[in-house]
């Protein structure tokens, strides 16, 4: 680059160097120096390849002067769950909450609303009002769209709710302490009188069940 710029002389109009393989601190440092020393401060160093969220935070650590990254596949796959297992929870029906009683796979029933606070954020059932801003809204119904929200507006709430979250969450790292989420009393209340209902109502089947095997041996 650096003798094809004194061959264009001022027909020169590259912009920046990409580096994309290797050691990516130690070849920009090197490429940087000589840039600066050819009097090619004006071009930048863009770097790429392999790289995620870990390899640039580590570069921008340590000084890198890079002034722009590419990031390809950890943008388009995840890196560290390859896979996601998804399924479809009833919790309401007919105006009556529904849960799933199943060791480690308990559902929270009814139709939810979330809160936010400077506190955390509480789940709680729709229709309640408690402090803090409600999160969730209808974006469908029968089918079709509730709002005409653009992409460019979408990005820019995302934006706005994460930069409102706890610093500490939006660092790469682990957070020093778990983010608040709490059920409203209303809501455990509720959970808690179905679960016992459903565990009451299974129990009474079961012994149902055994008086007539019983029966039927005998």
């Amino acid at each position: 680059m650096i003798r094809l710029a004194r061959e264009l002389g001022p027909a020169f109009r590259v912009r920046a160097l990409r580096l994309d393989s290797g050691n990516l601190f130690a070849l920009s440092v090197e490429a940087r120096r000589m840039l600066d020393e050819a009097g090619l401060g004006q071009v930048g160093l863009f770097a790429s390849g392999g790289l995620d969220e870990d390899l640039i935070a580590d570069l921008v650590a340590r000084g890198a002067p890079i002034g722009g990254f590419g990031v390809g596949t950890s943008m388009g796959v995840s890196d560290d769950a390859p896979s996601l297992d998804a399924a479809y929870k009833l919790v309401e029906y007919d105006g009556k909450g529904r849960m799933k009683l199943s060791s480690g796979k308990a559902t929270v029933p009814c139709r939810k609303q979330v809160f936010r606070s400077d506190e955390g954020d509480v789940v709680a059932r729709f229709g309640e009002t408690l402090p803090g801003r409600p999160l969730l809204e209808p974006v469908m119904r029968s089918g079709r769209r509730t709002g005409s929200t653009s992409l460019e507006q979408a990005r820019a709430h995302a934006r706005t709710e994460r930069e409102r979250l706890p610093a500490p969450l939006r660092e790469l790292g682990p957070a020093d302490r778990p983010y608040r989420v709490v059920l409203s009393e209303a809501l455990a209340a509720e959970r808690d009188l179905l679960h016992a209902r459903l565990t009451q109502d299974g129990a009474a089947a079961i012994a149902g069940s055994t008086r007539e095997s019983r029966a039927g041996r005998e």
